[in-house]
């Protein structure tokens, strides 16, 4: 590998310096994860803002990177082929590697694999993905990024070539693969757009980060509170963590009002319990009734009577239909309606039977809780008393700019729901007593009036890692919007939006173990502890349990593989100011890759003008 001369070496170092402050950041608390993403980041500025060199002649299909109208870099994608699949690095490479590791080791590594790993997924899949409303969504802003060689939009460039890589039954669905199959010889990369985005997620991690540490403080506020004279964390975790002293039985039963059944789990020999309070269980988009059986079957062994329903419209035979190409929606329009719906017709119909069917008669109907994942919680708080609000769906959707907030385009799709002189769906159910809501969306579709219009007991739990809806828009800042006052904001540092989800065996993709999070066994252990603390509290008003709902209980019980906290109060201006600080600079921010880039640039046209042969 041929030494760089000394005046590429001075600009290299200058450049080095600056992206060494973003790398620094990145690999502190808060960005595990995130960590392979910049690492591609570094390798790929790397590779196209270093000092030029001479690029072989022959090469036709290159990426080409623009910052502005004057600056570009190219690289031949046969030379990131070459070294995707041999790790053999050409003399077009060479220069710019002591560049890349010098800023991290392990970027070029993480490159070769990003390039090369293949995703799961069939041709058709791709392909009815992609024509939907959010994939055309998506392609449309992706478009903006990456455009064709006549800087056109490369959206439907993008889309004919991951197709057609998927249909490729030798290479696969891979990132080189993809950019092979672009229609056009070069692609071309717009770094400036491509950095508001960057910057957007950078600002989102940062403030993410902010929010969730001031969870944390706040939990430590109170972590020296006293247990109730006689308790213990023995004892609690006694009450709590062992499975319940009643076998759970299963009924499967089929209702009027669904086209698929419910599973209903009863506690066997129930007389010492009656009546028993009920919790109806409402899963996610892409998931079905068997998703929180683990649940379901740990609070039948603690007395509760749980019915888990499926919603066909949204179930995982809704995704095998968007995959195979029967629908082309990802969900139908007025799911947003039958989802809670339905929660309140099971309940009539079941409580309808009670008077002829012994095995529903010991089941209060009046006195019922409910926990919702996802489009779950959607649908737990929208039952608990939050309307669909209508007015600020059509306020903020479609949304004029890129969301990293991917259920956004979900809740958006709400908004042709009711004629334009109609401003809120009201679905709320008065026998709801009780609302745990897991990872749910709520921004856009409740918003801060619908949020408090709830008044009975809301747990909402949130995962930092949650990259589909993430913790501040959707469970933080909402969590500020209610008025009830027992409320309760439970967070596992380093859950995902996937990490409480039991896995049935009959899912329709295989999800690989990381999207689960680091340890999703203890995740699905904190939301049986955590769930029964809550409802034990709130439907049956046993009090011995009300501790469990402390930092406390929970610094005690946590793990340090996912920390948990838990907060009953966050005040909005407080979060609001940390929130500005954040933004504002004041607080140890990480530097923006749109900053960092501006002073690569002007570093660079400091040198003079420099020729590509």
């Amino acid at each position: 590998m041929k030494d760089w001369n000394d005046a590429s070496r001075a600009s290299s170092f200058c450049q080095r310096k600056t992206m060494n402050r973003i790398v620094n950041r990145y690999q502190t608390k808060g960005f595990r994860g995130w960590r392979v993403a910049f690492q591609i980041a570094i390798a790929l500025t790397s590779l196209t803002l270093a000092t030029p060199v001479n690029k072989p002649a022959h090469a036709a299909e290159k990426i080409t990177v623009s910052l502005g109208a004057t600056f570009e870099r190219s690289i031949s994608v046969e030379a990131l082929e070459i070294y995707a699949n041999e790790g053999r690095i050409t003399d077009e490479l060479a220069p710019y590697v002591s560049y890349i590791t010098d800023i991290d080791p392990n970027a070029l590594e993480a490159v070769r694999g990003l390039l090369t790993q293949r995703a799961d997924v069939d041709v058709t899949t791709v392909s009815q993905f992609s024509y939907t409303p959010q994939g055309e969504y998506v392609l449309n802003e992706i478009g903006k990024i990456f455009r064709t060689g006549a800087r056109l939009s490369g959206g439907k460039g993008l889309r004919g070539a991951a197709i057609l890589a998927a249909a490729d039954d030798a290479n696969g669905l891979t990132i080189l693969n993809v950019i092979k199959q672009f229609p056009t010889p070069v692609l071309r990369i717009d770094l400036q757009q491509g950095l508001a985005i960057a910057n957007q997620a950078t600002d989102s991690l940062q403030e993410t980060r902010v929010a969730l540490d001031l969870v944390e403080q706040l939990a430590l506020q109170s972590i020296t509170e006293a247990f109730p004279s006689g308790q213990s964390i023995a004892e609690l975790n006694r009450l709590a963590n062992q499975p319940g002293p009643f076998q759970a039985k299963r009924l499967t039963t089929i209702v009027k009002t669904s086209q698929a059944p419910v599973d209903v789990y009863l506690p066997q020999s129930p007389a010492s319990i009656s009546p028993m309070p009920t919790v109806i269980i409402s899963h996610g988009f892409g998931n079905e009734r068997k998703t929180y059986r683990y649940l379901a079957e740990f609070l039948a062994s603690h007395g509760f009577a749980v019915i888990n329903v499926e919603h066909p419209g949204s179930s995982a035979d809704q995704l095998t239909a968007l995959i195979s190409g029967r629908t082309s929606r990802v969900v139908p329009d007025d799911e947003f309606t039958r989802r809670p719906e339905t929660i309140s017709q099971v309940l009539t119909e079941l409580e309808n039977r009670a008077a002829q069917d012994k095995n529903f008669a010991q089941i209060d109907f009046n006195n019922v809780g409910i926990i919702g994942q996802s489009f779950g919680g959607y649908t737990a708080l929208a039952v608990a008393g939050a309307p669909i609000n209508l007015a600020s769906l059509r306020a903020n959707c479609p949304t004029l700019e890129f969301s990293l907030n991917v259920v956004v385009l979900l809740q958006c799709q709400a908004i042709n729901l009711a004629p334009l002189n109609i401003n809120e769906l009201d679905f709320s159910d008065p026998r709801i007593k009780a609302v745990i809501a897991i990872n749910p969306m709520t921004s856009l579709i409740f918003g801060p009036e619908s949020m408090g219009n709830i008044e009975v007991p809301v747990m909402m739990m949130a995962g930092s890692s949650d990259t589909v809806a993430p913790a501040l828009p959707e469970q933080v800042i909402p969590f500020t919007w209610l008025t009830t006052p027992e409320r309760h904001l439970l967070v596992m540092d380093g859950g995902t939006h996937f990490s409480t989800m039991g896995i049935t065996g009959e899912e329709t993709f295989q999800l690989p173990p990381s999207i689960f999070g680091p340890v999703p066994e203890v995740a699905q252990n904190y939301t049986q502890v955590m769930s029964l603390g809550f409802l034990s509290t709130y439907l049956r008003n046993d009090l011995r349990y009300r501790p469990i709902l402390t930092s406390n209980f929970t610094n005690r019980f946590s793990e340090p593989e996912m920390p948990l906290n838990i907060v009953d109060n966050l005040d909005a201006d407080l979060l609001t100011q940390q929130l500005k600080l954040a933004a504002a600079g004041e607080l140890p921010v990480m530097l923006t890759l749109e900053q960092a880039f501006n002073d690569m640039a002007t570093q660079e046209s400091q040198q003079g003008p420099q020729q590509e042969e």
